[in-house]
């Protein structure tokens, strides 16, 4: 080799090592200490028939995790929250000691809390009964994972355990921490927000790529997810979506759903091409038990998402077949959630039924109707109990056009719902007839937004010009593309009114500033 390629080869070395940096992404891992359950106990059973996560595979599945980021070395480990189960300390051990294995292994880690891991109560399950068991306090959780908050460089919101750090260089993290007041809802502070739009403006001045980290989810990943789970996204979550879009941050890894999906929401206003895409992971010890991969390029532009799954365990070698087996199970502790939410929108049919026909047939189809929760959950389970079982088991494999049976299942279900709405007004002779065809369409309608966004994977699905289908398992984005010129060359004085003011990189400004150059309805604007 001649002295030019040598020379060549050095020079571009660091250059192709930076390119090939990797983020591992988990999310939910929900660590269960073995020495807090028994498998066989009367107390551990209850507890594992009572909920879909793998409970008892929680601490393999961790560490073979860890094995897989030890044989992998990846630059960086980012896990969103839950870290363990309901915040027991036994737990929380466990993981700390992990990632101290992680970071004497030259791999660094960052965490956030979820739901469950500040507070709250946590329990053993030992025996006949379940226990009690200390739980890590708020203010032990920056002393439990120093590997996080002692990191070099790293500024912490006064607020909350939120921070921004640079792990890698070009690389910002913020971390968001939504579990304000322990209570499972996720919400911020307006000084925490304040605090993290502030360090992403920062980012942004230096060039970095931005990645936030958060528990709860930003972005709906199907149409109307919020009003059928309301906890799965934050508190004011639009909001805080725009702020962050607006304010440089194009990537938000989250976690909490247990479902992986990607989606992508694009600024509506039209003064730029700002965007934020929304990378959810699901969770290890839920079918297919997945993770991810991060790569990043040499420029900071763009970010490669492959998904991965563990695929056996050393007391289990198709753990892929087994959790799928055990999803199909125990999906079906959502039946009653879903029964009452169902049956609530037939109030919206009594009320149609009095209108249309008068107080007589309202009546009639009152005493129709299942007037407590076990009859609503019964007549669920019998019309629409393997199709639920059947669409989840669809939606956590993601990509739900890919499978042949997603139409197929959306019909299932609108023919079960019709089934069950037969069976019910058939109670009373002739309703069928004469509130069938009404309350079906009803019914119908209600269901038909969710339903076909999920199945066709699109979100925002009514609104065609913003609809949008992310491959939710393996693509490559470009995050920090430049921001849209603005077509506008008008500049007018304009006094301040109560209209949004932008700046000019359409960013929503609060408190707008006399004699400086703004943007309102579409027009460069100076304030006088």
């Amino acid at each position: 080799m001649d002295i030019k390629k040598i020379f060549l080869l050095l020079f571009f070395l660091p250059t192709w090592l930076c390119a090939q940096q990797r983020i591992m992404v988990i999310a939910d891992p929900h660590v269960l200490a073995r020495t807090l359950f028994e498998p066989n106990s009367q107390s551990c059973q209850e507890m594992m028939e009572s909920q879909r996560k793998m409970l008892d595979l929680s601490f393999d599945v961790w560490n073979a995790l860890i094995d897989t980021a030890l044989v992998q070395k990846p630059e960086l480990v980012l896990i969103p929250g839950d870290l363990t189960k309901d915040g027991e300390m036994a737990s929380h051990d466990i993981v700390a000691n992990s990632l101290k294995t992680l970071n004497e292994a030259g791999i660094k880690t960052l965490v956030i809390p979820g739901n469950h891991d500040i507070g709250g109560s946590a329990y053993s399950y030992l025996g006949a009964e379940k226990e009690a068991v200390d739980v890590l306090g708020t203010n032990a959780w920056q002393t439990k994972y120093p590997m996080v908050y002692q990191f070099t460089g790293i500024t912490v919101d006064s607020y909350s355990h939120s921070y921004a750090v640079e792990p890698l260089e070009g690389v910002t993290v913020i971390g968001i921490d939504g579990s304000e007041n322990n209570t499972g809802t996720g919400k911020l502070r307006e000084e925490t927000l304040e605090w993290i739009l502030q360090q992403a403006d920062s980012a942004s001045k230096k060039g970095n790529m931005i990645i936030a980290m958060c528990h709860w989810q930003l972005l709906e990943h199907f149409d109307r997810q919020s009003s059928l789970e309301s906890s799965c996204r934050l508190k004011n979550a639009d909001d805080i979506r725009d702020s962050l879009m607006h304010h440089g941050v194009r990537l938000v890894l989250t976690g909490h759903f247990h479902v992986d999906g990607i989606t992508t929401y694009r600024d509506t206003t039209g003064l730029t091409n700002d965007s934020i895409v929304e990378v959810t992971t699901g969770s290890p010890i839920t079918y297919p038990c997945p993770f991810r991969w991060l790569t990043l390029s040499n420029d900071r532009t763009n970010v490669t998402i492959e998904t991965a799954t563990i695929t056996q365990l050393d007391t289990i070698p198709d753990i892929y077949t087994y959790s799928r087996e055990w999803m199909a199970e125990h999906v079906e502790i959502l039946i009653p959630q879903m029964a009452n939410k169902m049956w609530s929108k037939m109030d919206d049919a009594k009320e149609m039924a009095q209108a249309e026909f008068g107080e007589t047939v309202a009546n009639m189809l009152i005493d129709c109707l299942p007037s407590t929760d076990e009859e609503k959950t019964a007549l669920v389970q019998k019309h629409l109990g393997p199709t639920i079982v059947a669409l989840y088991l669809l939606h956590s494999d993601g990509n739900e056009p890919e499978h042949p049976e997603a139409a197929t299942l959306a019909q299932d279900m609108y023919d079960g719902m019709d089934n069950m709405i037969d069976e019910v007004l058939s109670k009373k002779i002739g309703l069928k007839s004469v509130l069938g065809p009404i309350i079906k369409p009803m019914v119908k309608a209600y269901a038909e937004e969710s339903l076909q966004s999920l199945v066709e994977d699109v979100t925002n699905w009514a609104d065609k010009k913003n609809c949008d289908r992310t491959d939710d398992l393996n693509l490559t984005l470009t995050i920090n593309k430049p921001r849209k010129p603005l077509d506008i060359d008008e500049v007018k004085e304009q006094p301040i009114t109560n209209g949004q003011i932008y700046d000019l990189l359409g960013r929503p400004v609060q408190c707008p500033e006399k004699g400086q150059l703004y943007i309102q309805n579409g027009k460069k604007i100076i304030l006088n």
